[in-house]
């Protein structure tokens, strides 16, 4: 059954195929309690299940309906910013487009910034990517990428993954001179020839961590389900790319590279949880009645810290998780480590999939902030502002405390803030002060900055700070600015 116009008939009867086939599977494996293929966790290692609270549901009524909106990614960054897969009439090429709208909720509604239902924000080409879906957008030290899979009416190539930056997440420009930076790897020949897509990215210790389906490949089921993982440190996978193998990672190799598939979901999304150090994967559940999470172990993928739960609601395709900017899971509004919030919008009615709904509810880890290594405390709490009484206002950066004096400043840096106990405030490290008057520093060639008191420059992306801050700028000889070890970088949230 076509999901839509006949010019994207041939790319939307695969996609839907891999949906049927896939999803007896995962049912099958999720009520016998083995969803997730390989794996070295047994029943006397694993955790017991993950209680839960808190659920929440908004099952439908997020956007102005298309005739099909499904695969969001969502990004909380001040507010639920989400990108989808849609088409809207027109545009430069006839196909998928991937749209964008934005919420102060997670149960909506949706609205582009202008205030429209919605907005065309990337559009095929006449190249190889005529249809543009599936997307996932996280942001690393400012910049937006956007993992999608692409495609074009009758290509031999099938879908191919490709990948675009952004300063705002609005306006897109395609990176690898605009070729797909993952191609099928046509191992195997299978009836199901979807090819190489649906990518989920999270950013992770410095390496952008790719999962995506690729039907041609050798690791991947009979009928093509399966899902492989990349992981480097160029968001465009063409240098230092390791592969997760049978036996773990390994450099990328033309026989490693769609070797061993990490579990058999389909149309999945994935985050980091820094409260639990693990992955977790959202997936289709079982004939329809929710989204199956799965965690995966943070350095061997084989490995499953915690039995699979299932987050019920009405579901027909295409979860996405809500994360924070570099696609790890968040923080609840009380700042608490204990809890994890789970929040998935996905299409709840089909086929063609349509009409967003959202799900959610609380993973309760059962370790407080007092309970966890600072180090992995300032890790949950990284890029929020956290605020507590009688405390500087602060943002948390690379594992350390930047105390502000300026509220200005604290808001100009920081789009997400929690409140938090004064327990867990010092069980954040402290880093440095930016005091209120304090002066700013430039040299020749060189960005604007801060020497703050732990002896760094911290470098700034944008003057306006310095107003906000009410800081006047001295100039530096070179030689002296060179000298300063440099700290964090500052940029407007």
């Amino acid at each position: 059954m076509p999901w839509e116009v006949p010019h994207n008939l041939l790319f939307r009867k695969l996609h839907t195929y891999l949906k049927l086939i896939t999803r007896g599977i995962v049912a099958a494996c999720v009520l016998a309690g083995i969803l997730g293929g390989p794996t070295h966790a047994s029943a006397a290692t694993m955790s017991s299940a993950l209680p839960t609270d808190s659920y929440r549901s908004h099952p439908g009524g997020l956007i102005s309906r298309n005739v099909y909106d499904y695969a969001p990614t969502v990004m909380v960054d001040g507010r639920y910013r989400m990108w989808w897969c849609s088409q809207l009439s027109g545009g430069t090429i006839p196909g998928d487009d991937i749209l964008y709208a934005e919420s102060a909720s997670p149960g909506g509604p949706f609205l582009a910034s202008d205030g429209a239902p919605q907005r065309r924000v990337f559009d095929g080409t006449t190249g190889w990517d005529q249809h543009t879906c599936d997307p996932s957008v996280l942001k690393v030290d400012g910049t937006y990428y956007m993992y999608y899979g692409g495609s074009r009416d009758n290509s031999p190539a099938l879908t191919q993954i490709g990948v675009a930056s952004s300063t705002d997440g609005i306006s897109w420009q395609r990176l690898n001179q605009g070729r797909p930076i993952i191609t099928p790897a046509f191992d195997v020949d299978r009836d199901n020839k979807y090819g190489a897509g649906q990518p989920s990215a999270v950013y992770l210790d410095g390496k952008f961590y790719l999962m995506f389906t690729d039907t041609t490949g050798s690791g991947a089921l009979s009928n093509g389900a399966g899902q492989f993982v990349w992981r480097s440190a160029d968001p465009a996978f063409q240098s230092g790319v390791e592969v997760f193998t049978a036996s773990g990672w390994q450099p990328r190799t033309v026989d490693n590279d769609r070797s061993f598939m990490v579990l058999n979901g389909f149309s999945v999304d994935w985050q980091y949880s820094d409260a639990l150090q693990a992955f977790i994967v959202a997936s289709n559940g079982p004939n329809s009645t929710g989204t199956v999470l799965e965690f995966l172990d943070r350095t061997d993928l084989r490995v499953h810290p915690y039995p699979n739960g299932l987050l019920t609601g009405t579901y027909s395709e295409g979860p996405g998780l809500a994360s924070r900017p570099d696609k790890h899971a968040g923080v609840t509004r009380q700042g608490e480590c204990g809890r994890v919030p789970i929040d998935v919008v996905q299409s709840t009615t089909g086929a063609p999939p349509h009409t967003l709904g959202h799900f959610g509810f609380d993973l309760l880890t059962g370790r407080t902030c007092d309970q966890l290594p600072s180090a992995q405390v300032a890790a949950v709490f990284d890029g929020y502002g956290i605020a507590s009484p009688g405390l500087p206002a602060t943002l948390v950066i690379s594992g350390r405390r930047l105390q502000l004096e300026e509220a200005a400043v604290y808001t100009a840096l920081t789009s997400n803030r929690v409140d938090v106990s004064s327990q867990t405030f010092h069980r954040i490290p402290y880093g440095a002060s930016l005091h209120s008057r304090q002066s700013a520093v430039r040299s020749p060639g060189r960005p604007s900055g801060y020497v703050l008191d732990d002896g760094r420059l911290w470098p700034v992306t944008d003057d306006r700070l310095f107003a906000l801050n009410g800081s006047w700028v001295k100039y530096l000889a070179l030689q002296q600015y060179d000298s300063y070890p440099k700290g964090p970088t500052l940029r407007p949230a």
